[in-house]
């Protein structure tokens, strides 16, 4: 099997019913699969499930999941009885061997997700310390390669002196730092300036193109496909509407994907591609 991350099957349900119904998600090394949808459409859930970080409530009820990487292969959820406490406890001792190490998250708010009693170097050795592969590059080598200009100054600076973008390229370089092959990126640009958003576009093609890294960036926006994807996910109502290469978006054939796609190229002026 090829190394990649492959979901089949996925069923999310919460209190009120079925969330997400029958999801295939595919994440390649070197390639960036974009998942559009609308607010509520379950492409958190559906992207989420990947790392077992679905907080729905009983959460996954089905789902095949295969990650295979360096001639290992994990398949997290097989063979569980996800309705219950003790597989439910299974599955989170099941995804601690592949979280960081294999599959990492770059969240929406970044600062969030940082140790405030840490300095961003700290954090950068103590992720380097669960590396399965030990590796002794300083952190300022991870934050350069994370697109930070003067690393030496970041290093030593805690969460709360961090802009927005800076906390994401520390997010990225703390991701890089602990091995991470393939991540999730779940609204990484929402909230920041447009050149601070150009910027970690460039950074997360930077990670596709020279680290060779699989990326499933999640966003709600149309306009960052033609130049960021490789392949398109478009989501609507808890199901998967459309699974296509990027540059064929004039492919498009549901209707729920079409009407993202008139909505987004009337407030840009008509021009996507």
């Amino acid at each position: 099997m090829l190394d990649g991350v492959r979901l089949r099957g996925l069923e999310v349900t919460g209190p009120q019913g079925v969330l997400v119904e029958d999801v295939a998600l595919e994440v390649l090394p070197g390639r960036i699969h974009v998942l559009v949808g609308a607010s509520g459409s379950g492409k958190t859930l559906s992207a989420r499930s990947l790392l077992g970080m679905v907080d729905a409530q009983p959460g996954v009820t089905r789902a095949e999941l295969e990650v295979t990487w360096g001639g290992r292969t994990w398949q997290p959820y097989d063979g569980l009885n996800l309705g219950t406490r003790r597989g439910r406890a299974a599955l989170e001792q099941r995804f601690r061997a592949l979280r960081g190490s294999i599959l990492g998250y770059l969240p929406q708010d970044a600062r969030r997700s940082l140790d405030p009693l840490w300095t961003v170097g700290k954090q950068l050795c103590a992720a380097l310390a669960l590396r399965e592969e030990p590796h002794d590059a300083p952190p300022r080598d991870w934050l350069a390669r994370a697109g930070f200009p003067q690393p030496e100054r970041v290093e030593g600076l805690y969460p709360h002196e961090l802009s927005g973008g800076m906390a994401q390229r520390a997010s990225i370089a703390l991701a890089l730092a602990r091995g991470s092959r393939f991540l999730l990126a779940d609204e990484p640009t929402t909230g920041l300036d447009p050149t601070v958003q150009e910027a970690i576009l460039r950074e997360l093609q930077g990670l596709r193109d020279r680290e060779g890294v699989g990326l499933l960036f999640i966003t709600h926006d149309l306009r960052i496909v033609p130049r960021l994807a490789d392949r398109l996910y478009v989501m609507h109502q808890g199901t998967l509407v459309e699974d296509l290469p990027a540059d064929r978006l004039d492919q498009l054939t549901s209707a729920p994907a079409r009407a993202l796609w008139d909505a987004t190229a009337r407030i840009s002026g008509g021009v996507l591609a």
